[in-house]
């Protein structure tokens, strides 16, 4: 794609102001690359217009009041460094000339007789440094988002082994050293952030979209932390990531929790902000010096382990622990077993929600810990398959409960919709909900449109919904969306141009460069070229 390059003319003579217009006027018609975009007639009046503007290349004259053209250039390298200047002059002064090369101007050209044979040549230059510092920059910029890739590579690794007691406290202490964590030597806390819709980002993102956006939750939440002191943050494994919080000074307890509750919800709030993903934060109490490290990060996963009985968006500390019922896992055992014989054929969608809501309500009252209740839902699930297995084509394709990385009600409305599907087997009523789902992603196609929202409305837990949708129709509910999304963007295009931003307006996508990207993901092109091919194909 050929880059344009914007020009500023900066000279106090009119003549010559116009003789330039002139020239790129002239030179639109066989070199489209070099746009004017504004001109000034002193070096004052210039340094304003041009850090407005910031031009690729500045066209000035040397001898002018208030301020000469390099007295301005020297004035606006700091600025804008890999802006190109090129002199005009009537003069053949040394002492210019030694000014200029100190500036580091790119053509010292003599405007009486002004040549345009010199000004093409000056702007090739130009252009060429302009083209050489642009693929500099990509190619150092690629370099840095490998490093930063490697380098939280080199940290998941680094703090896995770590919290598994598998490196020494003085080999930990030199790697840290050369990662520049200098905290854990001062007073810190360990907390970990838990995804709470990790079964439903699985499904619907490729494995190389998770990457990039866990990659990208790493950074928010390592920005937030240095935002408010010091400490670092890394991706741990599957739907966590784990940080440390540091303090210099001794703080009270109440102060310790007042700093956790308040990193905690700043990191909530962050990533649903800025990444649209909802966590929860747990922390654990304070420590100090590496041997502590395992301890610190045993206290976090304890705490984080009351996400549990949680919906979303929390932040626990110590302080606010569940008290758990492990006692009643025999009477709740009993329960489900009673649920498992009540189940049967015919049964309504009200009868079942009642009988799950008394379960439910149990366990508000006892809570019993995952490690003890996540195997009890499981062996019902598996139990609800084997009773209705005879002459139910689904049984045969019930996935593996997905009990690790959901919540107990998440977990329960699964079981309930699960149920209700082998029960009702044969009468094809989620294929009835998946084609209400359909009509309502058509309906609301130019909004932005949520799995929540969709699971809603056809009254489907989202990750049950998201599940049966993928089974059904073979694609994500997000990557289904997005195709429908660029397929009205192509029509839209086939009738008319827009603008980027109209573009994105009109199918409700809010990120103008992600829009771009599945546009070419799903095309091959971007909005424009796609545009230009039809309007040449509208002309043939």
């Amino acid at each position: 794609m050929v880059r344009n390059y914007t020009c500023f003319i900066v000279d106090d003579e009119d003549l010559i102001i116009q003789r330039l217009e002139l020239f790129f006027n002239e030179l639109s018609h066989r070199d489209k690359r070099f746009v004017l975009v504004g001109k000034a007639n002193n070096g004052l009046n210039g340094i304003e217009e041009i850090l407005k503007l910031k031009p690729d290349i500045v066209i000035s004259d040397i001898v002018m009041p208030k301020m000469d053209g390099i007295s301005m250039i020297e004035q606006l390298k700091p600025e804008l460094p890999h802006t190109q200047y090129i002199l005009l002059t009537a003069y053949s002064s040394f002492e210019y000339a030694q000014r200029a090369i100190h500036a580091n101007v790119l053509e010292y050209i003599v405007k009486v007789p002004l040549r345009e044979a010199d000004l093409d040549r000056a702007l090739s230059k130009a252009a060429g440094i302009l083209n050489e510092v642009k693929k500099k920059e990509a190619e150092f910029q690629s370099l840095n988002v490998s490093v930063l890739e490697n380098k939280y590579r080199v940290r998941k690794q680094f703090f896995n082994e770590l919290i598994r007691g598998e490196i020494p406290s003085h080999r930990a202490s030199d790697f840290a050293n050369r990662m520049q964590f200098h905290f854990f030597q001062a007073n810190y806390c360990c907390f970990i952030v838990e995804m709470n819709t990790y079964e439903s980002f699985r499904n619907e993102y490729s494995a190389a979209d998770q990457n990039i956006l866990k990659y990208a939750m790493t950074n928010v939440i390592e920005e937030t932390v240095m935002n408010g002191g010091s400490g670092v943050a890394a991706d741990l494994s599957d739907n966590r990531f784990i940080g440390f919080l540091s303090w210099e000074n001794n703080r009270s307890d109440m102060e310790t929790e007042y700093a956790c509750q308040s990193l905690g919800g700043q990191i909530v709030s962050h990533l649903q902000q800025y990444l649209n993903q909802r966590v929860s934060v747990a922390f654990g109490g304070p420590h100090r010096g590496w041997e502590s490290i395992k301890q610190a990060y045993t206290e976090a996963k304890n705490v984080s382990e009351d996400f549990y009985y949680h919906t979303e968006k929390v932040v626990k500390t110590p302080m606010h622990r569940f008290h758990y019922h492990n006692d009643k896992k025999a009477e709740f055992q009993q329960k489900l077993a009673d649920f498992l014989i009540w189940v049967k054929r015919k049964i309504s969608k009200e009868e079942l929600d009642k009988e799950l809501a008394d379960l439910n309500q149990f366990v508000s009252d006892h809570k019993i810990q995952k490690s003890i209740m996540a195997p009890m839902l499981r062996d019902l699930y598996r139990d609800i398959t084997l009773k209705f297995k005879s002459g139910n084509k689904l049984a045969t394709e019930a996935a593996e409960f997905p009990m690790e990385f959901m919540a107990f009600q998440d977990q329960l409305a699964y079981i309930g919709d699960f149920t209700f599907e082998y029960v009702h087997a044969g009468q094809l009523l989620h294929r009835a909900e998946i084609m209400s789902a359909m009509q309502f992603i058509e309906k609301n196609l130019k909004q932005r449109l949520t799995l929540e929202a969709i699971a809603e409305d056809v009254n489907l837990a989202p990750s049950y919904f998201s599940s049966l949708f993928k089974k059904t129709m073979n694609e994500g509910v997000i990557s289904y969306i997005n195709r429908k999304k660029i397929q009205l963007a192509l029509e839209l295009l086939n009738v008319q141009d827009y603008s980027l931003l109209e573009l994105c307006e009109e199918v409700g996508i809010v990120n103008e460069g992600y829009f771009c990207k599945l546009f070419k993901e799903y095309t091959g092109e971007t909005p424009k070229q796609y545009r230009i091919k039809i309007t040449r194909y509208e002309s043939k």
